[in-house]
């Protein structure tokens, strides 16, 4: 039995809770997990691009965990799927879907952080590319 799955599963509950959590600063500082659960989201707010400050230390800090998180998710994906595209397809899908759920959490769900996160998968989709290719031509090179 691969371990995978389960690790697969652990991190994707990890970036539910950190994506719910009601207060992003207090859940990364201080690591309190607090939820504040609506039933009817604005989900037009997906769309706001108002709040883009790459000025913001804070701000930088939370998309560089993005592209961190959803990397290590497509690592994991990978290594329990063992295909790329339908790892890449799946770690994407849960990126749109985790932008959904903090709707429902008062958090701001932000089409702009699928983009964060899809760039943080394509990025270790062409760093595991470059390595899988090295060591194979290197294998091959030592192999004659």
């Amino acid at each position: 039995m691969t371990i995978y799955p389960l690790l697969t599963f652990l991190w994707s509950l990890f970036i539910v809770i950190a994506a719910c959590t009601s207060d992003a600063y207090i859940f990364m500082f201080d690591q309190v997990v607090k939820f504040s659960f609506i039933t009817d989201p604005t989900f037009s707010d997906l769309l706001i691009t108002s709040d883009i400050n790459p000025s913001n230390e804070f701000y930088l800090i939370q998309k560089t965990g993005h592209i961190i998180s959803f990397g290590i998710l497509y690592i994991l994906h990978l290594l329990w799927m063992k295909r790329a595209g339908i790892a890449f397809i799946s770690t994407c899908i849960f990126a749109a879907f985790s932008e959904v759920l903090q709707l429902y959490f008062n958090r701001n769900g932000r089409l702009f952080d699928v983009g964060i996160d899809i760039f943080g998968i394509l990025l270790t989709f062409i760093i595991c590319k470059f390595i899988v290719s090295n060591v194979l031509n290197t294998r091959i090179i030592h192999s004659k």
